[in-house]
């Protein structure tokens, strides 16, 4: 394991200071690598300087590769900044505007009258998530262009009217990347390179075409029993433009967080639009909140295989920066608790500790079946070779391990899921237990 400590006495920390944050932070992540439920880097600097940066776990499990600071990490949903900033700078050169309506791009289709590009960058224009599109999962199959993703996301349901409140949707930013296209007469990932990759010297970020080799690029892997791994599963990247297709690592992801808080990429009106709050928490494809009663930007992400997520406290200058290629729950509550070790706030691990059942469970077939938590919001518990999977609507299935206990845990979203009978002895509803100790009902259908 390697370290980089530098000047810590500038900032305020004396060494035995400096050393326990090293140590507390090494211990935290070890106990999800333990676990088998992170595998990544971690990064945290202070203006200029690194105060923290070490890796875990294997880039390639297969060849017991080791993550490194040059490994490169799918990011997720972090790929929305970089698309809204694609827009932002299309703006800047006259060729579109935040206010348009979507009828300039897609005249045919009812729905875009409605809906402008702003509602899509702040997540108020209505439209479904792509993962919940029925039949999204085979697209992956059949070679769907982006410009036909969007068709069938502005030719779905609206799921309110446009701007009457927040819903976060991935199929908003599919539509922003066909945007990006029509518009530039550049493909999505070329559009980037050009203008803001190469500009900021991130030479080691870009969108990863279909069945494209990435030097240095980092097995994903899903979580597989109680501690296992397996391969992700296969999504094609065409379909994750502008909501989560791209890649990167470590210090490209600071010299672009460098770029917003020095405002040396878009003008100054354009990053006035991008850093407001639109009263969500959320700019323009960034979170805008606080923590710890500081003032911070920042976003996570979450893609097969892969965790991402970072967050800059604007008024320490101090940024904490994940990467990671095992899709966990971890990543919920990772950036928090390192940045409460860096400033002296409490934290804890919550690093499963409860053992898994010794023998399968019985009467698995009376669990199977749907269970509703809300308007539009289904759990499917099905059985898949002897194993019990979940998934919310048209989502991705996360394993349910059988614990000890009587319950089941999710690694992929690491909480706890707990089924009641009735009077009758019936499966009456299901408890999902998040990682920050929330229950919600589910009853089944």
């Amino acid at each position: 394991m390697k370290y980089v400590l530098i000047s810590f006495f500038l900032f305020g920390l004396g060494f035995v200071q400096a050393q326990n944050i090293i140590a507390d932070i090494d211990a935290y992540a070890n106990t999800y690598l333990s676990t088998g439920d992170f595998s990544g880097c971690i990064r945290i600097s202070k203006q200029d300087s690194i105060l923290y940066k070490n890796c875990f776990g294997y880039a390639n499990h297969s060849f017991k590769i080791p993550n490194d600071k040059n490994t490169k990490f799918k990011i997720g949903s972090v790929s929305k900044q970089f698309t809204a900033a694609a827009i932002l700078l299309l703006e800047q050169q006259n060729q579109l505007k935040t206010t348009d309506a979507l009828s300039e791009y897609f005249p045919t289709i009812a729905n875009a009258a409605k809906i402008s590009i702003e509602q899509l960058l702040t997540h108020t224009s209505g439209l479904p998530d792509i993962f919940n599109i029925q039949d999204f999962n085979i697209f992956s199959c059949q070679d769907l262009e982006i410009s036909t993703l969007a068709t069938i996301v502005l030719e779905s349901d609206l799921q309110f009217e446009p701007g009457a409140q927040y819903q976060y949707s991935n199929g908003g930013y599919a539509v922003l990347a066909a945007i990006i296209e029509k518009i530039s007469g550049k493909t999505y990932g070329a559009y980037l390179k050009e203008h803001i990759f190469d500009p900021l010297k991130m030479m080691d970020s870009g969108h990863g075409d279909t069945n494209q080799v990435i030097t240095k690029l980092a097995e994903g892997y899903d979580p597989k029993g109680y501690d296992s791994l397996k391969l992700t599963e296969f999504i094609d990247p065409e379909l994750l433009k502008g909501g989560g297709s791209l890649y990167s690592t470590l210090a490209d992801l600071q010299s672009w967080i460098n770029s917003i808080k020095n405002e040396t990429l878009l003008s100054w009106a354009s990053y006035k639009k991008f850093l407001n709050d639109y009263g969500n928490g959320y700019g323009y494809g960034i979170s805008i909140y606080s923590s710890f009663d500081k003032a911070v930007f920042g976003h996570d992400g979450r893609i097969n295989g892969y965790i991402a997520d970072y967050l800059h406290y604007r008024e320490d200058d101090i940024t904490v920066l994940i990467l990671g290629n095992i899709q966990t729950g971890v990543a919920d509550f990772f950036r928090r608790d390192v940045a409460a070790i860096v400033f002296g706030q409490d934290y804890k691990s919550r690093a499963k500790t409860e053992r898994p059942a010794s023998n399968s469970p019985t009467k698995i077939q009376a669990l199977l079946g749907s269970y509703s938590f809300g308007p539009n919001f289904k759990v499917y518990v099905e059985l898949f070779d002897g194993v019990v999977q979940a998934r919310a609507n048209e989502g991705g299935y996360s394993e349910l391990v059988p614990l000890e206990d009587g319950r089941f845990f999710s690694r992929m979203l690491y909480s706890y899921i707990d089924f009641k009978a009735d009077t009758n002895g019936s499966i009456s509803k299901m408890l999902w237990t998040n990682n920050n100790g929330n229950t919600f009902e589910g009853l089944k259908d």
